[in-house]
């Protein structure tokens, strides 16, 4: 990937992240009490995820590990909707999941690279 396309990806991230936090205060105003915690805990992880992204995109020696943690959380969210989809018994996504997104998000948490 050329560094303008890596300095993209950072911008992205970080505009993700404001976006984020601009709907997080009428999310957690919406929530029952007991659920608050949780919502703090969640929107805590995902900042220190999107700060070490957009971090890492600005530093050429460290664009394997960016590419690493995307492949991580991708791994991770490929997880969660084969868990959600068979507890809702909702199996229409599973071919793509398992064919598409599962594979790309071990290649990129293995390698490390786009090649």
């Amino acid at each position: 990937m050329s560094k303008t396309l890596w300095n993209i990806l950072g911008i992205l991230t970080i505009f993700a992240g404001i976006s984020l936090f601009m709907m997080a205060p009428e999310r957690f105003a919406a929530l029952p009490p007991d659920q608050r915690p949780k919502f703090i805990t969640g929107g805590v992880l995902i900042a220190g995820i999107l700060s070490v992204i957009a971090s890492t995109c600005f530093f050429p020696k460290v664009r394997p590990i960016t590419l690493r943690i995307l492949g991580t959380v991708g791994i991770a969210s490929c997880v969660f909707d084969l868990i959600e989809g068979f507890h809702r018994g909702d199996f229409s996504q599973f071919a793509i999941i398992l064919v598409f997104w599962l594979p790309g998000s071990i290649y990129l948490m293995v390698k490390g690279k786009m090649t």
